[in-house]
């Protein structure tokens, strides 16, 4: 029996994809239907239809990386052991390494070169999404609310001071980011202002979309924030009274992939996930 299909060999280097794609190749059944590979899903019950001429799988890794995924792996041994000659061999004795690459430094430094200015154009689109509420009767300056928005956002990308946030604000409005730029005094203000929350978590979840066509399996996280408000507790464990600074946590939901959060709650410090 010869398979008509054929890959060329390439040197190994051990990596968790290949652990994975051995262990595939020798405890689950790969099929050959003449035409393509059949490799059964680690996880669960699927089979992932696999070519080697030219390489592809139907996996979410394959379609992120456009490389080759551990179900192309498994195939390529399968088809050295039982239809080509001498099976791939990995070294199973010493830990996968985790690969390195090299850093493009002149790349990177115009990144974070250019960063704030990349952050400020791309809230400012993300912020014209916003709908404006009808102006209130008594007339007077209206404060739009994608200009709240872009100013509490920027602020809190400075992480500098209200004080010291005044340049970066008066830079934002030169550049056209404001229909009305307001104040430093006024940016605190916006943050806390509850109005905000629910345009915050839209524009998470709107900022999310351009990775709905990737990213298909999500899980939850949390972590906590501390406040610069300072709360007094007593500590039953140890015995006596305590201080320090109050925290919130914020939940999330994250694509596996990807890293996306595609929605977030902030709630009380000790809330279950």
């Amino acid at each position: 029996m010869h398979d008509p299909q054929h890959a060329p060999d390439q040197a190994v280097i051990m990596d968790l994809r290949e652990l994975k794609a051995l262990e595939l190749a020798a405890r689950s059944k790969v099929e050959w239907t003449g035409k393509v590979w059949l490799v059964p899903s680690q996880t669960t019950a699927t089979k992932y239809t696999v070519t080697l001429t030219p390489e592809s799988c139907q996996c979410d890794d394959y379609a992120l990386r456009k490389l080759a995924c551990k179900h192309i792996i498994a195939a390529r041994l399968v088809w050295k052991r039982d239809f080509g000659g001498e099976v791939q061999t990995i070294d199973t004795d010493e830990a996968p390494k985790r690969k390195t690459y090299k850093q493009d430094w002149p790349k990177y430094n115009l990144a974070q070169q250019t960063e704030k200015d990349r952050f400020q154009d791309l809230l400012y689109e993300l912020c014209q999404g916003i709908e404006e509420p009808p102006p209130h009767n008594k007339g007077g300056r209206r404060i739009y609310v994608r200009d709240m928005v872009f100013a509490a956002a920027f602020k809190v990308f400075s992480t500098l001071s209200g004080l010291r946030f005044a340049c970066d604000l008066k830079d934002a409005a030169e550049r056209g980011c404001f229909t009305r730029a307001p104040s430093a005094a006024t940016v605190a203000y916006f943050i806390e202002s509850e109005e905000m929350t629910d345009h915050l978590y839209k524009l998470i979840e709107q900022s999310a979309l351009p990775l709905r066509a990737i990213e298909t399996t999500f899980a939850p996280d949390s972590t906590g924030f501390s406040t610069s408000r300072f709360v007094r507790w007593f500590d039953e464990k140890r015995g006596g009274e305590r201080s320090g600074r109050a925290w919130v946590k914020a939940h999330v939901m994250t694509g596996t992939k990807t890293n996306i959060i595609t929605t977030a709650i902030v709630d009380a410090p000790h809330a279950n996930d």
